[in-house]
């Protein structure tokens, strides 16, 4: 079985790929309008970077009611809005040393958790699944970013779980 942290290394592999393809193009792109799923890339950053920590908090125990009195969805937002892709970035990797802190710390991913989830209602489900779940949303919304960079005329980033088991293999082959 694949280790939570292998997957949240591809995580974070992904999303690093994704911000340094971005880093590529005019800084402007970001805040430039489509006709997408979103409006803009910096909201489907947003959006993602939302989901994240909202999901941190919940497998650190957090209920619903209590995570979305500490997450302003319209904060962020109008924060992300103002951000330069740089700063965009730092809060990404904020995040991520707060998942590789909760990570390291947690001794069996495979625990059961209860949450209440106020659309989906109470389920019994496993921090493994839900890092799965919360890898599974990113890759979809690095997705939407890719589609939205080709309607603006840039290229996108290859961000496949193959790419990465192909770049893990070759780093540890030079390595060696």
């Amino acid at each position: 079985m694949v280790s939570s942290c292998d997957q949240y290394n591809y995580h974070v592999w992904s999303n690093k790929r994704l911000f340094e393809h971005l880093r590529e193009i005019p800084e402007s792109v970001i805040h430039q309008e489509v006709e997408s799923v979103f409006p803009t890339l910096a909201t489907v950053l947003v959006h993602a970077y939302f989901t994240e920590t909202i999901w941190l908090r919940v497998m650190q125990g957090k209920a619903f009611d209590t995570i979305e009195e500490y997450v302003d969805r319209q904060d962020l937002t109008r924060r992300f809005a103002q951000k330069n892709l740089h700063e965009i970035e730092a809060d990404y990797k904020q995040l991520e040393a707060e998942y590789r802190s909760f990570l390291n710390a947690t001794a069996d991913p495979m625990v059961t958790k209860t949450i209440d989830h106020p659309g989906f209602g109470r389920m019994e489900i496993t921090i493994f699944h839900l890092l799965c779940h919360l890898i599974n949303h990113a890759t979809y919304h690095r997705g939407n970013i890719t589609a939205m960079l080709r309607q603006l005329g840039y290229k996108g980033v290859s961000t496949d779980y193959v790419v990465y088991r192909m770049n893990q293999k070759n780093n540890t082959m030079e390595s060696n």
